[in-house]
C-alpha cells in the first residue's frame, strides 16, 4: 500500500505580529505562497501573547503524542513581554528579560523534542518607533526591545536553534520607522519583506538534512502528466 500523502509541515508559532502575518502584504502569507506546493504552512498566532501564554498552551497545540510533527517552528515572541511592567506589579504582558530567555529556551525544547526531525527557528521582536507609539500609547522603547532580542539571540545560541534578528535587520531599511512599521511596533508590508527574506536566508543557511528551503523542497505532483493542458490546434 502506498504510503498516505503529505508534506512537510511548518508552523508559524507567535503572537499578533504572527497572527496578523496572513493579512494581505503579511510574510505568512507570502511563505505560503511561495511553499504552496512544497508544504503546508499552519498558522497559530495569538495577539496578546507573552512566553509565559505560550508555554501554558505547548502541550495543547503541539502534543508529543501527535500522528504528525512539523518539520519546522517559527517562534515569534518578545514584543509583549518588553512591555512595561504594569503599575500594579502583578499580571499584564511584562516578563522580566532573566524569564524570557528562560522561557524562550523551554519552548525550543519542547518543540525540538517533538522529533528528530523538527527544527526550530526564535525570532527577536522588531524594533519600535517610539515617537509612533506615543501617538497611541507609550509603553514600550526600542532600547527595551534590543535588550529582549539580545536575550532571544542568547536563547537561540544555547538551544542550537536558528535565529532571525529582526531588530537589527529592519533598522538597517532607510526610513525603517515610518516604512516597515504599521504603528510604531507591527510589521508594515515592507516590514514583512524584510521578515520574510530573513526567514528564508535563514533556511537556505541553515545545516539541515534535508534542507528546508524552498528551491530543495520538491513540488507535489510534479509535472509532466497526461491530463496537462495542452494549446488547441
Amino acid at each position: 500500500m502506498a504510503p498516505p500523502h503529505a508534506r512537510p509541515l511548518f508552523v508559524l508559532y507567535g503572537a499578533s505580529m504572527t497572527q496578523f502575518s496572513f493579512e494581505l502584504g503579511g510574510w505568512g502569507a507570502a511563505l505560503a505562497d511561495l511553499y504552496s506546493r512544497k508544504a503546508d504552512i499552519l498558522l497559530r498566532g495569538y495577539s496578546g501573547w507573552n512566553t509565559r501564554r505560550a508555554i501554558e498552551a505547548l502541550d495543547t497545540i503541539f502534543p508529543k503524542d501527535a500522528s504528525v510533527q512539523p518539520a519546522l517552528v517559527v517562534v515569534f515572541f518578545g514584543a509583549n513581554d518588553a512591555a512595561f511592567p504594569s503599575p500594579t506589579g502583578s499580571g499584564g504582558q511584562h516578563v522580566p528579560i532573566a524569564e524570557f530567555q528562560e522561557n524562550l529556551c523551554h519552548i525550543a525544547a519542547h518543540l525540538q523534542g517533538l522529533s528528530e526531525k523538527t527544527h526550530v527557528i526564535l525570532t527577536t521582536a522588531p524594533p519600535i518607533h517610539e515617537e509612533s507609539r506615543c501617538n497611541w500609547l507609550s509603553d514600550r522603547t526600542n532600547e527595551r526591545a534590543g535588550q529582549y532580542a539580545a536575550a532571544c539571540r542568547a536563547a537561540a545560541k544555547q538551544m542550537g536553534a536558528g535565529v532571525i534578528d529582526l531588530w537589527t535587520s529592519i533598522q538597517k531599511h532607510p526610513n525603517w520607522q515610518t516604512e516597515c512599521l504599521s504603528d510604531g511596533m507591527h510589521l508594515a508590508p515592507e516590514g514583512s519583506k524584510v521578515m520574510l527574506k530573513e526567514l528564508l536566508q535563514v533556511l537556505k543557511d541553515a545545516p539541515w538534512e534535508p534542507s528546508l528551503h524552498h528551491t530543495s523542497l520538491p513540488n507535489d505532483f510534479p509535472l509532466p502528466h497526461i491530463y496537462d493542458y495542452v494549446p488547441p490546434a
